[in-house]
C-alpha cells in the first residue's frame, strides 16, 4: 500500500489523534469554564482505579477501521459510564442542529433516548469502546488497509493495554484538530 493512500484513508481519524473516547465531546454548559472542567476530571479520576483492557484487534465498526477489546470490556465500559455521568452537569444541551442532525442517522429508540438524556446516542450499554484509525472505507478499502494497519499496530496488539491515564481535549473550532489540555492519572491526586 502507498504512503499517499494510507494518509489520505487515516486523514479524517488523524484529526481527533490516536485515542479511546470515553466521554465524547460536549460543549460547556454556561458559567462553567474550562477550568471547573479540568478539576472535576481530575477529582474524577482520581476516585476510579487504573485497569488492564483485553487484548486489542483491528475490527471494522459502522465503516471505519478501528482497535477494539477482544473478550470482556466491562472495565472499560464501566470507567466510560464514569465520565459520561459524572461530568454530564457541566454539558450545555445538545444544539438542535446536531439534534436533527442524530436523529437523522437511524438511531434506535433507546439512543434516541440516551442522545436526549446525555448529549451522545452512544453511551452506556450502547457504548463500545474503539480507537479509530481509518475513515469510512468500502470493502476493497478495507482489504488494502486492514493489513497495513494490523502490522503499524502489530506491538500494541501483542499484549492487553493497561489504562492509567486519561486526556482532557479541547478544540478549537469544528473540524480542528483536537489539543491536549491535561493528562490526569487515574486512582491518584493530580
Amino acid at each position: 500500500m502507498k504512503a499517499d493512500e494510507i494518509s489520505r484513508l487515516t486523514q479524517s481519524a488523524r484529526v481527533y489523534g490516536f485515542h479511546g473516547t470515553l466521554k465524547a465531546p460536549f460543549r460547556l454548559a454556561g458559567g462553567v469554564d474550562e477550568d471547573a472542567l479540568l478539576d472535576r476530571v481530575q477529582r474524577l479520576a482520581g476516585t476510579l482505579p487504573a485497569l488492564t483492557m483485553p487484548a486489542l484487534r483491528v475490527d471494522r465498526l459502522n465503516g471505519f477501521l478501528a482497535l477494539r477489546p477482544v473478550g470482556d470490556s466491562t472495565a472499560i465500559d464501566a470507567l466510560a459510564e464514569q465520565f459520561v455521568t459524572g461530568l454530564d452537569a457541566l454539558r450545555a444541551p445538545i444544539e438542535a442542529a446536531e439534534r436533527a442532525r442524530r436523529h437523522s442517522s437511524g438511531l434506535s429508540a433507546r439512543q434516541q433516548e440516551l442522545l436526549e438524556r446525555w448529549g451522545y446516542p452512544y453511551v452506556l450499554e450502547e457504548f463500545r469502546f474503539h480507537m479509530t484509525v481509518s475513515a469510512r472505507l468500502d470493502s476493497a478499502q478495507v482489504e488494502r488497509l486492514r493489513p497495513w494497519i494490523e502490522e503499524w499496530f502489530a506491538p500494541a496488539l501483542a499484549k492487553p493495554p493497561e489504562v492509567m491515564h486519561v486526556g482532557m481535549f479541547a478544540q478549537s473550532a469544528t473540524g480542528a484538530a483536537f489539543v491536549l489540555r491535561r493528562r490526569f492519572t487515574i486512582g491518584a491526586r493530580n
